[in-house]
């Protein structure tokens, strides 16, 4: 009995251990996409699962938005045999996130500027799904005229930078005298010679400087 008891927790822990990789990748996704987000749980629904899920390895997330409370995610596995799987699970978190709030009116045509607005602190589940982050609010121009008190959203303002949040960019890693390009993902805007921070096809979060048009230079 003692060796089928320990023979079932080392399967149950197998299987758990594949679940909360799958949680701290999209912990990961989260605070990539709002670095000022504060977590306090993820739980994940589980779908029907292979028999021998046990033994599979997972890979990655697939690429989503994760901008919301609850939804679908892909995870991508190795099986035992050596084939990559997709399998889907139904997603919960309970978090916090800075939002923007303007403290005075916001003329349209107007640069928004941090003596605009207050960061305010608000259930992840009820913010709006385009809420400006602390990190976008720079570079920015006032499309419409914005109330005291309003909850700064991204379709208020034009972006006045070089590289935009989302974009494609070329990031170079200089290497003696050899430069490597890399496909990379902007997670904020930018302009000329500003910082920024990036994110490759596997999550994986570098910082830049812009030196052009979609291109940055990685450090």
């Amino acid at each position: 009995m003692k060796k089928i008891f320990f023979f079932i927790c080392i399967f149950n822990l197998c299987f758990a251990n594949n679940i909360e990789k799958v949680k701290l990748a999209l912990s990961k996704e989260l605070q990539n996409n709002f670095s000022n987000i504060s977590i306090t749980k993820i739980d994940i629904m589980d779908t029907p699962l292979p028999k021998d899920f046990d033994q599979y390895e997972f890979l990655r997330l697939a690429n989503a938005k994760f901008n919301k409370a609850q939804g679908f995610l892909r995870a991508e596995f190795k099986t035992p045999k050596n084939i990559q799987k997709n399998i889907f699970f139904r997603y919960f978190v309970d978090a916090n996130i800075e939002i923007l709030k303007s403290k005075k009116p916001i003329l349209k045509g107007e640069k928004l500027s941090p003596l605009d607005f207050n960061k305010v602190s608000m259930d992840f589940d009820k913010i709006p799904i385009n809420a400006l982050s602390i990190e976008e609010a720079k570079n920015l121009i006032a499309k419409v005229n914005i109330n005291k008190n309003t909850i700064l959203k991204r379709n208020m303002f034009k972006i006045n930078a070089l590289i935009k949040r989302n974009d494609p960019v070329i990031g170079i890693l200089r290497d003696s005298n050899v430069d490597i390009e890399i496909e990379l993902i902007a997670l904020e805007s930018a302009n000329l010679g500003e910082r920024i921070k990036v994110k490759n096809k596997e999550g994986k979060v570098m910082q830049g400087i812009v030196n052009g048009k979609n291109r940055i230079l990685l450090q």
